[in-house]
């Protein structure tokens, strides 16, 4: 055998009794192709039944694309047989270096699912050279046979949140185990289990259908869902997740105090024929996080307009709450944060204090495992950026494949090792 067809043997990991039989380079293409065979008579291996060796039926001829060599493309092209087994019937072989119907080899495979972790498909198709089509039947074989195949026993803590898809407000809604964080102090861990077109009532009865398929009995296992104060996800819970403990994540409900606190700024605003320039970003946020300029308008702004002092400092007791390690020392907090701003004399407070009470367990049941939507949004923020490098998906499969993907902890089973 010549010594190139040795080195690139040696270099692919072929087994008997496959062996390289040729190699071809052009200069002109760029393009490099390396050609396997086997010795005449040889014998296969019983794709059921790997310790019966069957004989040859017919070949034909295959290509793969393979990685690279250097800066050349390089392509794989076999004589494919087909075996005769014991029984008589005639099956192809499986190949160690491709899966059946692909066009790419284990390995460029694996290569590609890498790049698109962290890049739009799109971008992965200009740099390795192929139509981004036939990359997303590569995503979407090992991402739904991995999800399809994950692991979801022992589910008991969900988060869900609705995330936008696409431009002109459609939307998905993710559902997320929850795991750890149960001090408030300790880290926890979200990883995505199933994304679904809509985001009302209907997307927690697909998600509990999912689950039974699965083996489980998400009405008596999962005990807390954490979702934001959505008539839709508080009615879906109930109906399908009877056992679940509702929980309204901190996030949201500083959300609501901050749109009390913006609604009494525009109301001073517009009673006074306007505020001064940069008011707006001034009165939003933590204190400690402004400039010193915008640091010293938020201080003016409090002494000089009685209800923007009241709104803001109304905001920071609220926002003590979250400090407290045990529920009940958490609920009188609540209770005098309530009967605070109910007699504040500000409208947009007293609309908040009623809407708090009336989810008040919601609320409190936080402190079972200080569950927080933190970790969801950031898993939000994630699919958004990779939405945004894509320049959007051209359907809803290609979303979920990549959400799954990035945020689903799968085990792509990718090769990592020469064929």
């Amino acid at each position: 055998m010549d010594p190139n067809q040795l080195l690139f043997q040696a270099a692919l990991g072929l087994q008997e009794p496959w062996k390289v039989e040729g190699i071809e380079f052009s200069e002109d293409e760029g393009l490099l192709r390396i050609s396997l065979g086997f010795e005449r008579g040889a014998r296969f291996p019983d794709p059921e039944d790997s310790e019966t060796l069957c004989p040859v039926h017919d070949v034909s001829e295959k290509t793969w694309r393979h990685l690279d060599f250097f800066q050349h493309r390089t392509e794989l092209t076999a004589r494919v047989p087909r075996i005769t087994r014991a029984d008589g019937k005639v099956r192809q072989v499986e190949l160690p270096w491709a899966r059946p119907g692909s066009g790419f080899t284990l390995l460029f495979e694996a290569f590609v699912m890498t790049l698109c972790r962290e890049m739009s498909v799109d971008a992965v198709a200009r740099l390795v050279g192929e139509h981004d089509t036939r990359l997303w039947r590569v995503v979407h074989h090992y991402v739904e046979a991995a999800w399809s195949k994950a692991d979801w026993e022992g589910l008991e803590r969900i988060g869900i949140d609705e995330t936008s898809t696409r431009k002109g407000h459609t939307y998905a809604t993710a559902f997320v185990e929850v795991s750890g964080g149960e001090a408030c102090d300790e880290p926890a861990h979200a990883r995505l289990l199933y994304l679904t077109p809509g985001k009302d009532a209907a997307t927690v009865e697909r998600f509990t259908g999912e689950c039974e398929r699965r083996g489980l009995k998400p009405a008596q296992q999962i005990e807390e869902a954490a979702i934001d104060m959505s008539k839709a996800f508080i009615k879906g819970v109930g109906e399908h997740l009877p056992n679940a403990a509702i929980c309204f994540d901190r996030f949201h409900v500083m959300k609501l105090c901050g749109e009390a606190c913006d609604r009494v700024r525009k109301d001073t605003a517009a009673a006074i024929g306007g505020l001064p320039q940069g008011a707006l970003w001034a009165l939003r946020g933590n204190a400690q996080r402004l400039s010193v300029n915008a640091g010293q308008l938020r201080e003016d702004l409090m002494r000089k307009h009685k209800e923007i002092g009241r709104a803001l400092t109304l905001r920071e007791f609220l926002q003590d709450l979250w400090k407290y390690a045990h529920r009940d020392s958490a609920q009188d907090h609540l209770e005098s944060f309530c009967s605070w701003a109910q007699r504040s004399r500000l409208k947009p407070f007293v609309k908040l204090a009623r809407t708090l009470r009336e989810h008040w367990d919601g609320i409190l049941n936080y402190y079972r495992h200080f569950s927080t939507s933190a970790l969801i949004e950031s898993m939000n923020t994630r699919l958004q950026l990779a939405r945004r490098k894509a320049r959007g998906y051209r359907n809803f499969r290609n979303f979920r494949a990549i959400a799954y993907w990035i945020a689903g902890d799968l085990d792509l089973k990718l090769a990592t090792h020469t064929i």
